[in-house]
């Protein structure tokens, strides 16, 4: 099959669509994408000459292209209308004109940053990727005002989500102001949390400033062997008292339970499993030890390939049957996006994630495309499936640094605040090395799922030193 969009003169014709779409009209004085979606919403009458016609323009262009796909005028006008779907569209247009029509695509900034906020901890967790600090921050962890620079940059950016990470971010004093801050900024708010601070008071405050999402570890339905893995005596009990504050205060939009695999409790996750979905948990994630920060030390403990396999239908078993019963708790890995390949081989091509934030078949993504949405981003899997590393998403360190994803802590990019995130984004030689998926090498290259998966590629880069390396994890 020819891909169209192997054509120079088509690339550059989409490229020259994107850059005359965003640019900052000085006649108007704003950017033109934002006039053009208030123009043609009847939102602002009021634009230059050259403006309207760009409106035209983008207005014949997305309505063909929503009829293409069998989808009528109304999802568009529900995107215009809903601030975190502007600014997705805003950071695509973004990319199209800074990077071309790529596969896989790259948006114009991320679109989510995880953010390490701090190294601080309570915990002492043996695979921990950030290298925490047990009741000890960075030297040079961000103030409460470089924080909110960040922030500014990144709304400024047209960021869409950030999550709080850490080490424990409750560990910080400033987090909720920094938390409430960010929602104003017009950037939807997260948090993940060891839960061993979660009280009630605290699931108020959290919910006080935006949050709808808490992701929350818990890594063993037995004491011994969670306070095991997290090196403190108490943490599972204190983690459980966390989640139960945070299911009965009822009012977040997402609770996410999150689970290491490992060597120890590979046989738990179906117990895991029957437990969040008794607790009414929304998602119900099963991630892997990465080869860096401490978790390199701990590989050891790695599942091996067989039982890796095991996990992986049984959780593909249930995102598919909850799918189709409509149970509304989805069933997702991370770090392993081969689970998708799992869950497409199982259904014959019909059910799978396209990436471990987004599967197509979120209830709250329903109405939108005539109620066909999981088929309607199926056909765009080639343009953001598999690992968003370096694609529409980059983590962040508590000192400032831009890096690859959360857990690549030692890899830094560039402090946002000497560098801008821009800057860093568009022209780091090390992103734009991770973004050469075409390039990828040994079983990678050569896999009929690469499409879908492609492999971890900081799981790559921990084993073989290359980005563009095979994922030695992957269990097929």
């Amino acid at each position: 099959m020819v891909n169209p969009f192997s054509f120079p003169l088509l690339k550059q014709s989409v490229q020259n669509l994107g850059r005359n779409f965003t640019k900052y009209c000085n006649k108007c004085g704003s950017n033109r994408f934002d006039l053009i979606l208030d123009y043609i919403f009847k939102e602002n009458n009021v634009i230059c000459r050259s403006c309207r016609t760009q409106a035209k323009i983008f207005k014949f262009i997305m309505y063909r292209w929503l009829s293409f796909n069998k989808t009528d005028s109304r999802t568009l006008f529900e995107f215009a209308n809903n601030a975190t779907f502007r600014r997705v569209l805003k950071n695509i247009f973004k990319g199209l004109a800074i990077f071309g029509l790529r596969l896989p695509f790259v948006t114009g900034a991320p679109l989510s940053v995880v953010w390490n906020y701090t190294k601080k901890c309570n915990l002492k967790c043996s695979h921990c990727f950030s290298d925490s600090m047990y009741n000890q921050k960075s030297r040079n962890e961000l103030t409460t005002e470089e924080a909110k620079q960040v922030i500014d940059i990144l709304a400024t950016n047209d960021v869409v989500t950030v999550n709080f990470c850490g080490g424990e971010p409750l560990t910080r004093d400033d987090l909720f102001e920094l938390m409430n801050y960010t929602q104003e900024s017009g950037i939807y708010p997260s948090i993940s949390t060891n839960a061993t601070l979660l009280t009630k008071e605290k699931c108020q405050m959290i919910y006080n400033t935006g949050v709808r999402s808490v992701s929350i570890s818990l890594d063993s339905c037995s004491a011994d062997k969670h306070d095991s893995l997290r090196n403190v005596s108490g943490a599972y009990d204190m983690a459980i008292n966390g989640i139960n504050n945070a299911v009965e205060f009822g009012r977040f939009d997402e609770l996410i339970i999150n689970t290491t695999l490992t060597d120890f409790n590979y046989e738990e996750i179906p117990q895991i499993y029957e437990y969040v979905k008794e607790l009414g948990i929304s998602r119900y994630y099963v991630s892997r030890i990465l080869p860096v920060g401490r978790g390199q030390y701990y590989l050891e403990h790695d599942a091996s390939k067989k039982y890796k396999r095991k996990v992986m239908r049984f959780m593909a078993e249930k995102f598919i049957e909850n799918i189709e019963t409509n149970f509304p708790l989805e069933v997702l890995g991370r770090g392993m996006p081969y689970f998708s390949r799992t869950c497409h081989d199982l259904s014959n091509g019909k059910v799978y994630p396209l990436c471990e934030i987004l599967t197509g078949h979120e209830i709250k993504y329903q109405g939108l495309f005539n109620g066909n949405t999981a088929n309607f981003l199926h056909r765009l899997n080639r343009f953001f499936s598999g690992c968003a590393t370096g694609l529409f998403y980059c983590g962040l360190d508590c000192d400032g640094n831009v890096i690859p994803c959360a857990p690549a802590g030692s890899i830094k990019l560039g402090n946002i605040l000497e560098e801008g995130l821009e800057n860093i984004w568009i022209h780091n030689p090390e992103l734009n090395k991770i973004r050469k998926r075409k390039k990828v090498k040994g079983k990678c290259s050569s896999c009929h799922m690469r499409r879908i998966c492609g492999g971890c590629r900081l799981t790559a880069f921990g084993l073989t030193g290359d980005w563009l390396g095979s994922d030695l994890s992957c269990p097929y």
